[in-house]
């Protein structure tokens, strides 16, 4: 049987801000147990500047996947950089513009003259008069209760009765959600209720009600500008996410624990401190070392009884996971990483960046250089489409989400590899719109002190000075790779990358 498809469901900006880790992750060439991965997004906040951020990342990466593996088989080429596909983002967004206030989605003016008095009477019992006038353009802005309401329109929406449609009898559901927040925590039970309810009328509804289902609850892990809610300027107040987590957690106990097959739990005492904005294209969080881990929970989940097809055929109906550190420090290397397939794809990945961005042009330029000779690479390659994807990718996504994980406003920052190679570190703390390439220099010496506390072994010599040399690998291996007749020039110089600085790897590092 194939591998499954995974539906992804990422609410609210952080479910956009793992999705965006994860297409890091993925990049990085980590082996899973997909055919392919589609995203649904869901936020009411159409503009917001997190969704906005994960959609360039993930056509950035699919413009560098589908160049390379198009027409290949999934079983081949794994663990190459960005060899799982993710689809283009599904959005399943509803518009807060579209209903103004929860007042006017209800018409809770004429409630009583349409004879609802008692519905009238109950509504106001639920929701305060802030709740019933709050704009919804930017979501539900920490208020669960009012996103319960409007959320139960996107089952209704195009896009989420296209995927009950395309839905197979071995796919599996992941959803992504914070716990704190108001869309997050609205949506996730909503949607489980939907995906669980037995007489549902849902197309493909029984393979859907049988799937293994998972998630991953974000609880608090940053906190904003309380000076601004009490000032009125920002709805947000950080101060109420312990107690919203606490209520919310124990009503998941009682109804959604019997729901869910494989139950992920992240989230941190040392927190990030973000400015406060209600929502909007302003809403551009930094990535964050708990994103990660709550992406690292996906690819866990990929691996769950992987070869169990539906609910019924697990060992265990339902399991719950928590991410735990050894020892709590407030800088994470890859040595505090458990997972020793991450370690290797983020270590492999990272040299594969460092060429990309600050030796492989000068390569491609060199006539005499004997791997660009084998493949017959045309002269002006360095400025054809494949060589542009990569170099944006690094310098544009990859290298930007390395300076965001390590920044000072995280009190737990992830700080895998010597970043004193970024030269324009004040350009980018000035440049929240994430337009402006990371610029990097990176000598020859400095490619044995890359990796944080990890230097790379070097070769003793009394006659020569050892050295890191990329191109010398490539050229061993290029006539290698001509003999397997891919027929494509990208993939061609796309797998001598990843076989060239596997051998590096293997030669200089022991995990």
């Amino acid at each position: 049987m194939s591998k499954p498809k995974l539906y992804l469901f990422a609410i609210g900006g952080t479910g956009s801000r793992v999705l965006s880790s994860l297409a890091m992750l993925l990049a990085s060439g980590i082996k899973t147990n997909t055919e392919k991965i589609i995203p649904m997004i869901i936020d009411t906040d159409i503009n917001n500047g997190d969704v906005e951020k994960c959609r360039n990342i993930i056509k950035g990466y699919n413009n560098i996947h589908d160049t390379v593996y198009k027409g290949i088989s999934d079983d081949q080429d794994q663990g190459c950089f960005f060899r799982t596909k993710i689809m283009p983002p599904k959005e399943l967004n509803i518009s807060g513009t579209d209903y103004g206030t929860l007042r006017d989605m209800v018409s809770y003016n004429t409630l009583n003259a349409k004879g609802f008095k008692n519905t009238k009477g109950l509504f106001d019992l639920l929701y305060s008069t802030e709740n019933k006038d709050m704009p919804l353009e930017k979501g539900f802005l920490g208020n669960p209760n009012v996103g319960s309401v409007v959320l139960k329109n996107v089952v209704e929406s195009p896009e989420f009765k296209e995927f009950t449609q395309d839905f197979s009898q071995n796919d599996r559901i992941f959803v992504i959600s914070s716990i704190f927040g108001g869309t997050g925590a609205a949506g996730f039970p909503l949607l489980m209720n939907v995906f669980r309810d037995p007489n549902t009328p849902l197309n493909n509804g029984a393979f859907i009600n049988s799937a293994i289902i998972g998630g991953v609850s974000v609880l608090p892990y940053f906190q904003v500008d309380v000076e601004k809610f009490n000032t009125g300027e920002s709805a947000i107040n950080s101060s109420t996410f312990i107690t919203k987590t606490k209520a919310a957690l124990s009503y998941y106990n009682r109804n959604l624990s019997p729901l869910i097959n494989a139950m992920y739990y992240v989230g941190d005492t040392r927190q990030s401190n973000y400015e406060n904005f209600d929502g909007g294209i302003e809403q551009k969080n930094p990535s964050n070392f708990i994103e990660l881990t709550a992406a690292s929970s996906i690819i866990d989940f990929m691996d769950y009884d992987a070869t169990a097809n539906t609910k019924e055929d697990l060992g265990s109906p339902s399991k719950f996971f928590e991410y735990g550190l050894d020892t709590d420090v407030g800088s994470i290397d890859l040595k505090h990483l458990k997972n020793d397939g991450l370690k290797h794809s983020l270590l492999h990945f990272h040299y594969f960046n460092v060429y990309v961005s600050n030796f492989m042009k000068v390569a491609l330029r060199d006539e005499k250089l004997a791997w660009r000779n084998e493949l017959k690479l045309p002269s002006n390659y360095d400025s054809q489409n494949f060589f542009k994807h990569l170099e944006k990718f690094t310098k544009l996504y990859y290298y930007r989400w390395l300076y965001e994980t390590s920044q000072e406003r995280h009190d737990r920052k992830f700080l895998p590899f010597d970043l004193s190679i970024i030269n324009n570190r004040d350009e980018l703390g000035k440049d929240v719109d994430g337009l402006l390439p990371v610029k990097t220099h990176i000598t020859n010496e400095k490619l044995f002190t890359l990796i944080t506390g990890m230097p790379a072994n070097k070769k003793q010599s009394f006659f020569s000075k050892d050295s890191i040399n990329y191109d010398e690998e490539f050229s061993k291996l290029a006539s290698d790779i001509i003999d397997l007749q891919h027929g494509n020039m990208d993939r061609d110089v796309h797998i001598l990358l990843n076989k060239g600085i596997a051998e590096i790897i293997a030669k200089r590092f022991v995990l």
